[in-house]
C-alpha cells in the first residue's frame, strides 16, 4: 500500500509531500493543476521511461520518493527483494533521481539498483489504469494479456513462453547448420580430391629432407668413393700409414718411460689416439663398400623429388607440413559426418519440444477457454452494475482451426473481445461499438475482476470517468468504493458523482508566485469536502442549490457505503 508520495522540483512540482490512506483515495481538481503529473511521478517510482525534460525549470535534479507498506510481510515483493539482497522489512522505500545531465538514479530501502529492477517490483506493487489504457483495450493483441491475468496463467504462459523459445532457438540453430552443411557440401568434392591426392602420394614424415641427401649422395658417389678410399689407405693400408707410425712412436715413447716414469700417462694418450683412429678406419671403410654410383636410383629420387616439390606449392613447402595438411582434411570430413549426425540429432529435439510445446500450449487453451466462459459472465455482471444493465461481454477465440495450428510465444490461441451493448445487437469487436464511456466501464469491471487476482495493493485510476456523466459515474463511484474494500484505490476524477464516494478527499492546485508555476495538494476536512464537490458540480457560479446538490451526494454516498459495509 502506497502510504507516502514525496516529489522534489518535477515539472511544475517545486515540493509536495501527500500521505495516503487505506481505502477509496480521491483526488480533483481544476484542469491543468497537475494531477495527471503525480501518476506521471508513481510511474517513474515503477520503472517508467525518465527525461531530463521532466526537471523543473531552474533546478539541477528531479526526485520522486515513495513509501509503501508491504503486505503480507512474506509476500511476492519480499521474497524479490530478498532475491536481490534487499532487506524487505515491513516497510519499502523506493527513490529515484533525474538529473538534468541524465543521470538517472535509483534505490530501493537505501540500496542503489536499476530501473530494470523496478519494472520487475512494479505489477507487485501498485497498478495504474489511465485514459491510455481504454485505448489498449481496442487493441486485440491486449486481450490475451488480460485472460491469462484473469486466470492467474502466468506460470503455465511462462512455460509455454519457455518451450517455444527452446523450440525457435533450436529451429535457428538447425537452419545456421544446413547453411553451413550447404557451404561445405559445396567443398568437400574438392576436399576429397587433395585427400585423394595426399594419400596417394604415401608421404613419409622428413621424406623430402632425407630424399635431398640421398640425391646429393648419389650425384657425387665417386667423389665420396675416392676420398674415403684415400682416407682409408692413409690410416691403414699403404706404406708409412698413420697407424703404421704409430708402432714407432710407441717404442720410442718406452724408451722415455724406461728412464723417466713419470711421462707413463704420454702412453694412454697414445692409446687413446690408436682407438679412435681403428674406429675412423673401420668407419670410412664401412661407408666406401656402401657407395655406389646407381643412375636408376638417382632418376627415382629426383622423380620423387619433383613430386613432393609439386606437392609442396598446393600444401606446404615441407613433407611434415603436407601430412598436418592432410590431418586438417581428415578432421574436415570427420566434422561434416558429426553435422550430419547433429542435424539429425537436433532435428529429434526439435520434433520433442513441438510435440511438448502443443501438448502444454493444448492445456493452455483448454485453461483459457474455461476462464473465458467465467470472464465473460463476471464481466457482463459487473457491466450491469455500472448502469449497462443488458450488455453481454464475450471471449471469442480464433486461429483454432489453422493449419498449421498458431505457433506463437503465447500460445496456439488468439482472443478478442467483444460487446453488444445493447439488446438486440450482435456481439461484435469493442473497437467497432464502444463508446469512450462504455469502455471506461469495460475497463473498471476488468480491474475489478483482476484485482482480486494481482499482487499488487493500490489501484490507481487515472480520469476512468472519461465519457461518462450522471447515473452512470455514481455507479462508477460506488464500484470503486466496493473495490477499495480490497484494495488501496487512488482515483483522479472530475465528476464529483465519484468523488463523493472517496473516503479520503485531496484537492491538487496549481499557484502562481512571481515567474514560477507550482502545484500543491491537501486533504479536505469533512467541512471542505461539499465545497469541493460543488465547486466540481457548478464551475464557475456556485449557487446555494448547487451546494445542496453536493451535500445530497455527501449523504447519498455515506449511506451507500453504510450498505456496502453491511452487505459485506
Amino acid at each position: 500500500m502506497l502510504t507516502n508520495l514525496a516529489i522534489h522540483n518535477y515539472a511544475i512540482i517545486r515540493d509536495l509531500e501527500i500521505s495516503f490512506h487505506p481505502g477509496f483515495n480521491v483526488l480533483s481538481g481544476e484542469t491543468g493543476a497537475g494531477k495527471s503529473i503525480l501518476v506521471g511521478a508513481v510511474n517513474l517510482i515503477l520503472g517508467a521511461r525518465a527525461s531530463n525534460e521532466m526537471v523543473r525549470t531552474g533546478a539541477a535534479e528531479a526526485s520522486v520518493e515513495a513509501v509503501m507498506e508491504l503486505k503480507p510481510p512474506g509476500g511476492l515483493c519480499a521474497q524479490q527483494l530478498s532475491q536481490w539482497g534487499i532487506e524487505p522489512g515491513t516497510e519499502l522505500v523506493i527513490r529515484r533521481s533525474i538529473a538534468r545531465s541524465g543521470r538517472n538514479r535509483v534505490f530501493i530501502n537505501d540500496q542503489a539498483a536499476s530501473v530494470q529492477q523496478l519494472q520487475q517490483l512494479s505489477p507487485l506493487l501498485i497498478s495504474v489504469s489511465g485514459q491510455h489504457e481504454h485505448q489498449l483495450l481496442l487493441d486485440p493483441e491486449t486481450h490475451l494479456g488480460l485472460l491469462d491475468s484473469f486466470a492467474s496463467l502466468d506460470e503455465a504462459c511462462s512455460q509455454v513462453r519457455a518451450i517455444h523459445t527452446a523450440w525457435q532457438q533450436s529451429r535457428d540453430g538447425l537452419a545456421r547448420m544446413r547453411l553451413a552443411s550447404e557451404q561445405r557440401a559445396a567443398q568437400m568434392d574438392f576436399v576429397r580430391f587433395q585427400m585423394t591426392e595426399l594419400e596417394s602420394a604415401k608421404i613419409r614424415p622428413d621424406e623430402d629432407s632425407d630424399l635431398g641427401r640421398e640425391r646429393e649422395i648419389l650425384k657425387n658417389a665417386a667423389t665420396l668413393s675416392f676420398a674415403s678410399q684415400r682416407a682409408v689407405n692413409a690410416l691403414y693400408s699403404e706404406k708409412g700409414s698413420i697407424l703404421e707410425r704409430l708402432s714407432e712412436v710407441e717404442k720410442d715413447l718406452r724408451a722415455i718411460f724406461n728412464v723417466d716414469s713419470s711421462q707413463s700417462g704420454l702412453g694412454e694418450y697414445l692409446q687413446q689416439a690408436r682407438i679412435h683412429l681403428e674406429e675412423m678406419t673401420h668407419a670410412l671403410r664401412h661407408y666406401a663398400e656402401r657407395i655406389v654410383f646407381d643412375p636408376p636410383r638417382l632418376a627415382a629420387v629426383e622423380e620423387r623429388l619433383a613430386l613432393l616439390g609439386k606437392l609442396a606449392k598446393k600444401y606446404g613447402p615441407s613433407a611434415n607440413e603436407m601430412l598436418a595438411k592432410l590431418e586438417e582434411l581428415h578432421n574436415m570430413a570427420g566434422e561434416s559426418e558429426e553435422s550430419n549426425l547433429r542435424e539429425e540429432q537436433l532435428q529429434r529435439e526439435i520434433e520433442s519440444l513441438r510435440a511438448a510445446y502443443l501438448e502444454r500450449a493444448g492445456d493452455l487453451s483448454r485453461k483459457r477457454h474455461e476462464a473465458a466462459a467465467k470472464l465473460s459472465t463476471d464481466v457482463s455482471r459487473n457491466l450491469a452494475d455500472l448502469d449497462m444493465p443488458q450488455a453481454r461481454f464475450c471471449v471469442r477465440f480464433s486461429g483454432e482451426n489453422e493449419n498449421p495450428p498458431l505457433f506463437s510465444p503465447t500460445g496456439i490461441d488468439r482472443v478478442e473481445f467483444l460487446l453488444s451493448a445493447n439488446p438486440g445487437e450482435d456481439l461484435k469487436p469493442l473497437v467497432r461499438v464502444a463508446s469512450g464511456g462504455e469502455l471506461s466501464r469495460i475497463l473498471l469491471a476488468l480491474k475489478s475482476l483482476l484485482g482480486r487476482k494481482e499482487e499488487a495493493e493500490t489501484l490507481i485510476f487515472d480520469e476512468v470517468d472519461a465519457g461518462i456523466g450522471g447515473r452512470a459515474a455514481e455507479l462508477v463511484g460506488v464500484q470503486l468504493n466496493k473495490l477499495s474494500e480490497r484494495h488501496q484505490v487512488i482515483c483522479i476524477t472530475h465528476l464529483p458523482q465519484i468523488a463523493c464516494y472517496g473516503k479520503w478527499h485531496y484537492q491538487v492546485s496549481k499557484q502562481a508566485e512571481g515567474n514560477e508555476t507550482s502545484t500543491t495538494i491537501r486533504m479536505l476536512t469533512e467541512s471542505e469536502r461539499p465545497e469541493e464537490l460543488a465547486r466540481m458540480l457548478g464551475g464557475i457560479s456556485i449557487s446555494e442549490k448547487v451546494r445542496e446538490h453536493a451535500k445530497e451526494l455527501m449523504n447519498r454516498s455515506l449511506e451507500a457505503g453504510e450498505r456496502i459495509t453491511g452487505d459485506g
